[in-house]
């Protein structure tokens, strides 16, 4: 446990977030582009989280006692009365398993999602193919929600649309907040 120094001003320079390490996720992380089915052949490798490792301190007379999370700059906590809901009304205490499941379901639905976006964005340059017809209206009904409200905020450049850039970037940050995410 590092000391302190007793000015508070020193402290808080000692202690501020720039300071910290950043947790580096890489997607897909660490993973070799060698498939192995005929899934990944077509789809490629799936990204998969790499959450915070916990440390768990424990005692073999007394038992549990407690564990410790690394500090980064660029992590997440969920808000405390959310925190507390959960752990009051569905019983959550040491094993978070089922809420790190929940959280890779939702990681991967914004993947998905963003793969989505971006089917929906080479459609626009498909001249041939008219995107409200069967098989393409399901990508256009996913997206051209968020697009619409969208398309009046940002400009366009030279022509160029904004939009899809814009979406998938906050598509991106939400999968890299989802990453960080601890419980």
């Amino acid at each position: 446990m590092p000391i302190y120094p007793a000015d508070l001003k020193l402290r808080e320079e000692l202690s501020e977030k720039a300071l910290l390490p950043a947790h580096v996720v890489r997607l897909p992380p660490n993973q070799l582009e060698r498939p192995e089915t005929l899934t990944e052949v077509i789809l490629g490798t799936l990204p998969y989280t790499t959450p915070i490792e916990k440390h768990f301190y424990q005692h073999k007379a007394e038992g549990y006692y407690n564990f410790y999370v690394e500090n980064y700059r660029n992590m997440y906590f969920l808000p405390d009365w959310l925190s507390a809901y959960i752990q009051m009304n569905f019983n959550i205490t040491v094993d978070h398993s089922n809420l790190e499941l929940c959280r890779d379901v939702v990681f991967y639905v914004v993947l998905l999602y963003g793969s989505i976006v971006s089917f929906r964005t080479a459609l626009f340059w498909m001249l041939t193919i008219n995107p409200y017809t069967y098989p393409w209206v399901l990508a256009v009904d996913f997206v051209d929600w968020l697009y619409d409200s969208l398309a009046g905020i940002l400009p366009c450049v030279a022509g160029i649309d904004l939009v899809p850039t814009f979406i998938m970037l906050l598509v991106g940050k939400i999968a890299d907040s989802i990453n960080h995410l601890v419980f």
